[in-house]
């Protein structure tokens, strides 16, 4: 019996490696919402999470790394754009998750680093990584749209998302100003109609 619980043990997916980047990847989350980006340090999340600190170091050698780690990881274990049958529909609910995902602290503070921040080697690619992970996923939405003759099929993807989430961002980020149901109609149909979008009008 013991024999089987102990090999049971050793098949476990991912092994002690995997559990200690999930409790790091937790102690992050909750430092987030308790202290915020600026209050974050490497050495508390180590803490927080039990683990030494130079295993943190060693995997996320700076903050910044962490952070946008953490960040991937959460929009990598969401859904997909939504299909819902039309190219502004697609957008109307693609700009809708920008908004509730804007909630979170990770998100957050990922984007403190995408917008501001030093121009350094890890601020850099955490940008990179931000808006490359953002825009991929977004990417299905045109392809679909294309496949129903929507649009052309030269549509530049990125160029329409841009187009409709700067806006969003804007307000949520930059101004304050609130983001009604109307707001989001309004800048998902004006960014398909730019792109030369044919679909019917979201429902």
């Amino acid at each position: 019996m013991v024999g089987d619980q102990a090999q049971g043990r050793s098949r476990r997916p991912g092994g002690r490696a995997a559990v200690v980047v999930a409790a790091v990847r937790g102690a992050t989350d909750e430092l987030l919402e308790e202290v915020g980006y600026e209050g974050l340090t490497l050495p508390e999340v180590a803490a927080r999470a039990g683990v030494n600190k130079t295993t943190v170091y060693r995997r996320w050698p700076t903050k910044v790394e962490l952070i946008t780690d953490l960040f991937l990881i959460r929009t990598a274990e969401q859904d997909p754009g939504r299909d819902t049958g039309s190219l502004v529909g697609d957008l109307v609910a693609t700009l809708e998750d920008i908004v509730g995902h804007v909630r979170s602290p990770a998100t957050r503070a990922v984007l403190s680093v995408a917008i501001g921040g030093a121009l350094d080697e890890p601020t850099r690619a955490a940008r990179e990584a931000f808006w490359d992970e953002r825009f991929r996923r977004g990417a299905a939405i045109v392809e679909r749209a294309v496949g129903r003759g929507e649009l052309p099929p030269d549509a530049d993807a990125r160029l329409l998302l841009e187009d409709a989430s700067s806006p969003v961002y804007f307000r949520l980020l930059v101004t304050g100003q609130a983001l009604t149901d109307s707001d989001i109609e309004l800048f998902a149909r004006r960014a398909a109609e730019r792109a030369g979008g044919t679909g019917a009008a979201h429902e």
